[in-house]
């Protein structure tokens, strides 16, 4: 597996491609594992039903893409800053937030989204919105998560617009996956797979059900940080870019669908937990909506 190595710590490992004539519907566990698949949860019925038909949706156009990575430390995603204790509001995250259950720690969570098509709600000025899945973050001080990036900026009736695929976990910076291509309206799927609290190493799976590429990595957490596994989420976000919170785009509506995680003891959804609104200057701009228990709809406000 080659590796890849940043500052402080941080490594990420790759996984060769599978060959050819791989079809990871009918591929053994093995064969899964080798190739950065996540393995089939066999512990529940509906979870192996949904990862079938995650890779039902691949069939006939799937390619595997051995991502490439930059860093960029301007950017990071930041661990949920709560704008009053006892109060499901944050200045930087909305969407929802799920606990494990007593004595238990997270091992993987889910999240299915379509990136959105984001708009400059004002001219000349860029801003920024993050859809992503992750582990902890609520009451600890590291976050691993993994998503899609928005930017958008608009000069007139020119509009630019960044939107591309990254991982980080937090206290390091955002790492962009360079050669994962992602446009507005692909529908993503994103697994992440730990050992639990404690770990230092998760395993990331990309899916982009539009264009039938897939990929996956390891990674091993900067410094001396340990996953806690004690939070999940689901999530839309403005990130700290050159250490200011960025403005937030108008990117409509994302709605997380199968929005799971697993504790290593039950299956906990995300409906079942807590919403997140994103307020800034006492409005809410992000407003975090639980619609059913696996599906998460975050509306711009």
């Amino acid at each position: 597996m080659p590796i890849t190595k940043f500052p402080g710590g941080l490594k990420v490992a790759t996984f060769r491609p599978p060959p050819r004539s791989f079809n990871p519907l009918k591929a053994r566990e093995a064969d899964l594992i080798r190739y950065g698949f996540p393995r089939r949860p066999k512990e529940d019925k509906a979870a192996m039903e949904r990862y079938e038909a995650m890779l039902e949706r691949l069939k006939g156009k799937f390619h595997y893409i051995v991502p490439t990575f930059a860093r960029r430390e301007d950017k990071q995603h930041r661990p949920l800053e709560r704008i009053a204790a006892g109060q499901e509001t944050s200045s930087n995250w909305s969407g929802a937030v799920q606990y494990a259950s007593t004595g238990n720690s997270f091992r993987w969570v889910e999240g299915d989204w379509t990136v959105p098509n984001v708009y400059a709600p004002t001219q000349n000025s860029w801003y920024y919105c993050s859809n992503w899945i992750g582990i902890d973050g609520d009451g600890s001080g590291d976050v691993c998560q993994a998503g899609v990036e928005c930017e958008v900026y608009q000069s007139g009736s020119s509009i630019s617009r960044n939107i591309y695929p990254w991982w980080e976990w937090y206290p390091d910076y955002e790492i962009p996956i360079t050669n994962f291509k992602v446009s507005p309206g692909d529908e993503m799927t994103c697994v992440i797979c730990t050992s639990g609290a404690g770990a230092t190493t998760a395993s990331v799976f990309f899916t982009n059900a539009s264009s039938g590429a897939a990929t996956s990595f390891s990674i091993t957490a900067p410094g001396q940080t340990k996953l806690v596994g004690n939070s999940a989420e689901w999530i839309v976000e403005r990130p700290y870019v050159n250490g200011q919170l960025a403005k937030l785009p108008d990117y409509g509506s994302v709605f997380f669908f199968n929005a799971e995680a697993h504790d290593g003891s039950q299956i906990r959804y995300a409906g079942q937990g807590n919403d997140m609104d994103m307020q800034d200057n006492g409005k809410i701009i992000s407003d975090g909506i639980l619609d059913t228990d696996t599906v998460v709809q975050c509306l711009y406000k």
